[in-house]
């Protein structure tokens, strides 16, 4: 090995070093990513020009990994992002959802009860008992006990029909949160849209039995 390629390696050495040691402080998951690819880049650099076949494959496997990861988590927060200055969707959530389905008259979760999970609806109709709002499909609910203090359903949900939906549990919407906060910030924006939401079904709702009071 000739002494520029030794002084190349070394340098490359210690870059990848303060890379992985950056990439260990990083509070994001995409600052985490980052520093962890240039770390696998310069891996890549070290270990073909020192001829170690073990370190070169791991970060040959390894880059193309995290460039991955790191693109579904910019794409999750510009896709959150969309949706809090844009219309109510959650269509961003649905790859981390799991599938799951209920029958017609079946009581998803009761007032009070601890909640441990949201769910998206995406076919038949889910009624919350106490609100006498029908939700559609394409409808994200379950999520406020997130923020509540006790963590307690805030309304009774039943199928009407048979339904196919979508859950996701409390710690998986942590877990997000917690890998990059800005995703967390545009939860929030959301989920005080759908509360204004709510209340404006809420007073539908009240308005339409006080004519129906009004006309008997």
């Amino acid at each position: 090995m000739s002494d520029h390629i030794l002084y190349l390696v070394i340098a490359a050495s210690w870059t990848q070093s303060v890379a992985a040691v950056a990439s260990a402080y990083s509070k994001t998951m995409i600052r985490l990513r980052i520093a962890s690819m240039i770390a696998n880049f310069l891996g890549v650099i070290v270990g073909a020009a020192s001829g170690n076949m073990a370190v070169l494959v791991r970060h040959l496997i390894l880059f193309p990994l995290d460039l991955t990861r790191l693109r579904e988590m910019r794409k999750l927060v510009a896709s959150v992002k969309r949706a809090a200055d844009g219309e109510l969707k959650v269509e961003w959530l649905k790859p981390f959802m799991h599938p799951c389905s209920v029958k017609a008259g079946a009581l998803l979760f009761r007032k009070g009860e601890e909640a441990d999970r949201a769910y998206m609806l995406i076919e038949g109709e889910i009624e919350l008992s106490e609100m006498g709002i029908v939700l559609p499909p394409g409808t994200l609910f379950g999520e406020m006990a997130l923020f509540t203090t006790q963590g307690l359903r805030t309304a009774t949900a039943r199928a009407r029909d048979d339904c196919r939906l979508l859950s996701i549990t409390y710690e998986e919407f942590e877990q997000l949160y917690f890998q990059n906060p800005q995703f967390g910030l545009y939860l929030v924006r959301l989920i005080v849209r759908r509360c204004q939401t709510n209340m404006q079904q809420l007073e539908a709702v009240a308005w339409r039995r006080t004519m129906e009071d009004v006309c008997a």
